[in-house]
C-alpha cells in the first residue's frame, strides 16, 4: 500500500510539474451562402394598356438578398427578347425593360447580366420599369401580347 501511494504521489507531482501554464480555446461558427430573389409583379403588369404611350411605368419591384462573400449576379432574360407577341401570331410590340436605373438589354438569349461584385450583405429592392409606343388598337391585330421576363441571381 505503501509503494502505491508512493508511486501515486510521484505521478501527482510530475504531472503538476508538466502542467501548463497557457491554453487555448478556438470559438468558431459558420454562415453559409445565402442567395434569393424575389419578384413582386403590380397589378398593371398584367393589364397593359398597349393604345398609350408608357414611359418608365413600374410593373413589378424585385427583391434582392445576398451575403456572398465574392458578390453576386442578377441576369435578366425575356423569352420575347423584348418584345410583346402576340399569342398565335407573329405581331410584335418593342419595348424597353428598365432594372433598377440600368436599361436591360434584352435583345439577345444571354439576356443583361448585373453584377455586384465584393463581399456585402445585401436586401435591395429594385423597381422593374417598362416604356413603349402606345398603337391605335385599328392598327394592331386583336388578341394578347405578351412576354415573360426572368430574374435570376447567382454568387459571383
Amino acid at each position: 500500500m505503501k509503494k502505491l501511494l508512493t508511486a501515486l504521489t510521484l505521478i501527482t507531482i510530475f504531472v503538476n510539474a508538466n502542467a501548463a501554464t497557457t491554453g487555448t480555446l478556438l470559438l468558431q461558427g459558420v454562415i453559409t451562402k445565402k442567395l434569393s430573389i424575389e419578384v413582386n409583379p403590380a397589378t398593371v403588369a398584367s393589364s397593359l394598356d398597349l393604345t398609350t404611350t408608357q414611359t418608365d411605368l413600374t410593373v413589378a419591384s424585385v427583391r434582392e438578398k445576398s451575403n456572398s462573400n465574392t458578390g453576386y449576379k442578377v441576369n435578366i432574360k425575356s423569352a420575347n427578347l423584348g418584345k410583346l407577341k402576340r399569342s398565335s401570331g407573329s405581331e410584335v410590340i418593342n419595348y424597353s425593360l428598365k432594372y433598377g436605373s440600368t436599361v436591360a438589354d434584352l435583345s439577345t438569349t444571354a439576356g443583361q447580366t448585373i453584377n455586384n461584385a465584393g463581399a456585402s450583405v445585401t436586401n435591395d429592392l429594385k423597381d422593374v420599369k417598362i416604356s413603349y409606343t402606345g398603337t391605335p388598337e385599328e392598327s394592331l391585330v386583336e388578341g394578347t401580347y405578351s412576354d415573360t421576363v426572368t430574374f435570376e441571381i447567382s454568387s459571383i
